[in-house]
């Protein structure tokens, strides 16, 4: 072979090299950001546009400011949360500072202390025309969790969250 054509036949390979190995590292360096999964992610609700107005009121109450922890959205299941305003299903509860609603029934009270981790109050309750008193209990287990008791009849419930 001809040293020109040496030449170029080197520079020709060289550059095919060159190609190649920078196709395999654009392909692989380029890969798309996976989206990130909230961390509450099995606790969320639908969208504030499908949701009732108390329920977005309970979700997005600022619990730093008034210190009330029970305010919120609460489910039996974080699975349950998907299902908020959505379909009558048992085993949740909305609560405002002064307000609970559950199925079938909206009570009111007075608001409870700040800070406090068990609160045990009555509440005027309405279930369709009917009215009673009952005697509502609310254990806080930590941010996410909570102990329910109506009438002395307990349930675990666990947070939902909006998503954002």
């Amino acid at each position: 072979m001809s040293r020109p054509l040496s030449t170029i036949t080197s520079a020709v390979s060289a550059a095919l090299l060159c190609a190649a190995l920078y196709g395999c590292t654009a392909q692989s360096g380029a890969q798309k950001p996976r989206p990130v999964t909230p961390p509450n992610f099995h606790s969320l609700m639908p969208p504030q546009s499908l949701l009732r107005d108390d329920t977005i009121e309970a979700a997005s109450h600022d619990r730093a400011q008034s210190r009330l922890a029970y305010v919120g959205v609460w489910a039996k299941s974080g699975e349950a949360c998907a299902m908020m305003d959505q379909t009558a299903f048992e085993g949740y509860a909305v609560i405002t500072p002064g307000t609970l609603r559950q199925p079938g029934e909206t009570c009111t009270f007075d608001q409870g202390e700040p800070e406090q981790g068990y609160l045990r109050f009555e509440a005027s309750c309405k279930a369709g025309r009917k009215s009673r008193t009952r005697e509502i209990t609310v254990y806080m287990q930590d941010a996410e969790k909570m102990q329910l008791g109506i009438d002395g009849t307990a349930r675990s419930l666990t947070r939902c969250h909006l998503p954002e």
